[in-house]
């Protein structure tokens, strides 16, 4: 039965709101209250830990056959030892599902049955053309506390197709790992040591044109280290039975310096990433670099799309969308730490030439953006999703569409409780650059996910439904 403010249940957490504010708060007990509308802005946690665990890192699909299908895909970690390991923590991961629209969902922890990498970290899902579920993660070893140091846990990226809805699965397959350094394409900018734990940021797309599965895994550098974060994708094109060469996102000329985000539009592959370095005269890099393939990884052509100063910890940056309807047209968007609202870049030319979307400004109090997310629905509405900070640390989170791809419309603040990390927490593993956001889009509602911090808890998975009429009112 959908979640309401009539029938609310022990541990759910529901907000009703309209496009500009808080409406209703849901807690067990309450009497009564009339159905939500049709067209009302809905949001509640998926994660229910409380103190004792943090959520993060969502991923969100939405079945572009049936969008009352909604997946939603996420980790949890203990809090009760902050600072230690995060794989001694308890991290593990959750699938979310719902079949009417976000308005309720089925939540289950995902058990691997791996004993070598038990860890379960930066899951993902993603749904094909026809229904098909894909979902999988990155999971890791556990080292123990006098490892040598800079050793590093095994690891590997695996997925798993559910073509019932999640009723059962297919057996798991592993795209990348540990031990699989032969697989590696000679790539000079890739340091040897990347090769050998692509344990983390696992990623995971199926290419809607020829049904194949572009997996994604990374090697992640701190800032500051001469390795440098690594991110390295391999294809299946048949749903995980084989997998190709692993290809690196960078390349000579174009080095990898941090993370970046993919996509599959088109049967193009489709990539962005922070680069140290590119042969473009005149250029001073940290870059943002976007690329294509139409051929898996075979050949590749980059393009700078422009260089920042900007350093964000963020992982899955700088995101990326492909337009629905239009073969070569791409947004992406990036973070400031001057501005209350990110900037979104948009190309018709498959990234050879980036304008800068306008509309936006920065909502009242918010003084920088950050863990941007962005998704076209199917008529090619385009939503951005963001984390808009106040000068106290505090944060919320915001929304803003455009339907013509020039201009965005008025920017709606999701829930009218802020968030704010205990200053004793704000640099544990829990509270980084895994706060990502993450949007999905239906044919009558975008669907958002991130991390919230409510006064007394841990950090939390909240979603939010958020119709299009309450985006674009005029229409």
């Amino acid at each position: 039965m959908p979640l309401s403010p009539g029938n609310c249940r022990t541990g759910a957490w529901l907000v009703c709101a309209s496009a500009f504010a808080l409406l209703s708060a849901c807690q067990p007990g309450d009497e009564v209250q009339p159905e939500p509308q049709a067209d009302a802005v809905a949001v509640q946690a998926l994660s229910t830990g409380g103190t004792a665990f943090s959520a993060s890192v969502p991923e969100i699909a939405v079945d572009p056959s049936n969008s009352q299908r909604v997946a939603i895909i996420w980790r949890d970690l203990a809090m009760t030892r902050p600072g230690e390991p995060a794989g001694e923590r308890g991290m593990s991961c959750h699938l979310s599902l719902s079949e009417d629209g976000g308005r309720s969902f089925t939540t289950r922890k995902l058990e691997w049955n791996m004993p070598d990498t038990p860890v379960c970290n930066s899951p993902y899902v993603d749904i094909g053309p026809d229904g098909e579920l894909l979902m999988g993660a990155t999971l890791a070893g556990v080292l123990p506390q006098n490892a040598p140091e800079g050793e590093h846990a095994a690891g590997r990226v695996v997925m798993r197709l559910s073509t019932d809805w999640g009723a059962s699965w297919s057996p798991i397959s592993s795209g990348i790992a540990t031990g699989d350094e032969e697989r590696f394409e000679a790539n000079p900018t890739v340091p040897a040591e990347a090769t050998h734990v692509p344990w983390d940021g696992g990623r995971g797309v199926i290419d809607a044109s020829s049904g194949a599965i572009i997996l994604s895994g990374g090697y992640p550098a701190p800032p500051g280290e001469d390795l440098r974060s690594q991110r390295f994708y391999t294809v299946s094109p048949d749903r995980g039975q084989s997998w190709g060469p692993i290809r690196a996102f960078g390349a000579p000329g174009w080095p990898q310096r941090w993370d970046g985000h993919y996509v599959v539009a088109h049967g193009v592959l489709a990539f962005s990433y922070l680069a140290e370095a590119v042969p473009v005269e005149g250029a001073k890099c940290l870059c943002v670099v976007f690329a294509s393939s139409p051929d898996g990884g075979a050949t590749v052509e980059r393009h700078l799309v422009a260089q920042v100063d900007f350093f964000d910890r963020l992982v899955h940056y700088p995101p990326i969308a492909a337009h629905p309807a239009r073969k070569g047209a791409y947004v992406l968007a990036l973070a400031s730490d001057k501005l209350g609202y990110p900037s979104v870049r948009v190309t018709s030319d498959g990234g050879k030439s980036w304008r800068e979307m306008g509309g936006l400004v920065a909502p009242d109090g918010v003084v920088r953006s950050s863990r941007p997310a962005l998704a076209y629905a199917p008529d090619g509405t385009l939503a951005l999703l963001w984390r808009g900070y106040h000068a106290d640390g505090s944060y919320d989170m915001y929304m803003a569409a455009s339907t013509d791809g020039e201009r965005f419309g008025a920017a709606r603040r999701i829930l009218e409780a802020s968030s704010l990390v205990p200053e004793e927490l704000t640099k544990d593993y829990s509270s980084g650059g895994d706060f990502i956001s993450s949007l999905g889009a239906g044919t009558d509602a975008f669907h958002a996910a991130w991390t919230g911090w409510r006064e007394g808890e841990a950090g939390q998975v909240l979603y939010a439904r958020v119709p299009l009429a309450q985006l674009l009112p005029e229409r």
